[in-house]
């Protein structure tokens, strides 16, 4: 998989332009989720148009993106810690293959032991140590309940080995992917996950961003059985981690089952998500001062590295993520989301251009 340098225009064009038209069932007429990701855009004055259509033009690139692990340590986790030591550098090595700029924060005691982490090459260093600015560690032991309190607790600690902030970036897509086969008590009052959410907004000047559109997502690997979050995955898991999958539902995120016997395909799974996150979720401009947006009238076409442009439709009729085709606007109306071949494109060939086209009646499927 290859990410793009994903480049995005915004401009005027005829309703009745010459090009391919998406190769999936026209329309018969005229007629979720949404994880916070972006894009940073900066808009321009173009050449004057056709009435009616804008006149402004954006160029977007595919965000930065953190991740914050943090491992269970308790008595009960040494296969998981081995996993997750044995398999995270195949994660790593999928961002770096796409491209993405990305940087991992593990929470975690360091040491040799069974039950210490330390991540070796390429994303750690030789010695358990860190590999800046890929790679931090903040050396924080990590017990059955508390992952959800130490996110908040450590993040701005002022002992140097512990604290993280200054290693996030304000733009970056925050992933955070707790592990643990138990639950989470903390941090008060009850319900846990709502007061972590409440929390993390106020950390880092809007880094996690609000409420109405928040900057992070939850990818936990739990005790929840796949396809059933309200059955363990194995017996001698203690509990399904209901304060994560909650945390996961409210960021559009998912979990990933602690019971695995290989953490490869997980961690090669939980990247693929992230990239699909990052670059099928595109910001709508502002209009120009004095005009009004008409979402009725908007229009969204790629164009493949040396291909001719394909105009998409719009696609409701299911979820983006659950089979739709074309693209479709985010649920709270500041994105457009590419859909089914369209992310595709987005994701696999970079230099995929996008086209959204105001002023002429959407084409809907």
């Amino acid at each position: 998989m290859r990410l793009p340098t994903f480049f995005v225009l915004f401009a005027c064009a005829a309703c009745s332009a010459d090009r391919p038209v998406d190769p999936l069932t026209p329309p018969s007429g005229d007629s979720g989720y949404d994880a916070s990701g972006g894009f940073d855009v900066g808009i321009e004055d173009t050449e004057p148009a056709e009435a009616g259509c804008a006149t402004s033009q954006s160029q977007a690139f595919a965000p930065p993106v953190d991740l914050i692990f943090a491992i269970d340590q308790s008595e009960s986790m040494d296969a998981e810690i081995d996993q997750v030591k044995k398999n995270i550098n195949k994660l790593a090595d999928l961002l770096a293959a796409t491209k993405l700029d990305y940087r991992v924060i593990m929470i975690a005691r360091p040491g040799p032991d069974a039950f210490g982490v330390c991540i070796p090459p390429p994303l750690g260093a030789d010695g358990c140590g860190d590999n800046l600015p890929r790679f931090k560690r903040s050396a924080q032991q990590v017990m059955s309940n508390d992952a959800l309190s130490l996110y908040l607790r450590t993040y701005d600690s002022v002992d140097p080995l512990i604290g993280w902030s200054k290693y996030v970036r304000q733009n970056a897509v925050k992933a955070f992917v707790p592990i643990t086969d138990d639950n989470a008590t903390q941090p008060p009052p009850a319900p846990y996950w709502q007061t972590f959410d409440n929390e993390i907004l106020k950390r880092g000047s809007g880094a996690f961003g609000k409420a109405a559109d928040r900057n992070y997502v939850f990818y936990p690997i739990i005790g929840a059985s796949v396809g059933d979050p309200t059955k363990k995955c194995a017996t001698d898991v203690v509990d399904v981690g209901t304060e994560y999958l909650e945390l996961t539902k409210l960021t559009g995120g998912r979990y990933f089952p602690i019971c695995a016997t290989d953490y490869g395909p997980i961690f090669l799974e939980m990247g693929t998500e992230l990239v699909t996150k990052v670059v099928c979720r595109l910001p709508i401009p502002k209009p120009a001062a004095g005009e009004t947006l008409d979402r009725n009238k908007v229009n969204v076409s790629y164009t493949p590295p040396g291909g001719a442009p394909t105009d998409l439709f719009q696609d409701n009729s299911k979820p983006c993520d659950g089979g739709a085709n074309g693209w479709q606007y985010s649920a709270d109306g500041t994105k457009i989301l590419l859909c089914g071949d369209a992310c595709k494109a987005a994701r696999e060939n970079p230099g995929t251009k996008v086209d959204v086209i105001f002023g002429c009646t959407t084409r809907v499927r």
